[in-house]
């Protein structure tokens, strides 16, 4: 992965596809100051298959810790940004 893929808006780009995809809505639209409160789709099995869809998507695992913490799109990016190289 090349450093410009690893920029916010690069990975808030691939992220609202693991949102459309995930919580079943082809028209969502999601930003840095969404929330999980914000969504009403997103409950506690859709943490789980989006924090499943991020990890395949950038090849990663989130440790438990970071699955329970990540509550916004913001937490999302900042914590795949740790993880890429």
């Amino acid at each position: 992965m090349d450093a410009a893929s690893n920029t916010q808006a690069a990975i808030l780009g691939r992220l609202q596809e693991i949102f459309r995809a995930e919580l079943d809505d082809d028209d969502l639209a999601i930003g840095m100051e969404t929330r999980q409160a914000d969504l009403k789709a997103w409950d506690s099995l859709a943490h789980i298959r989006l924090v499943s869809g991020v990890e395949s998507e950038f090849g990663f695992q989130f440790n438990l810790a970071e699955i329970e913490e990540i509550a916004s799109v913001r937490q999302f990016v900042d914590a795949i940004r740790e993880h890429l190289p």
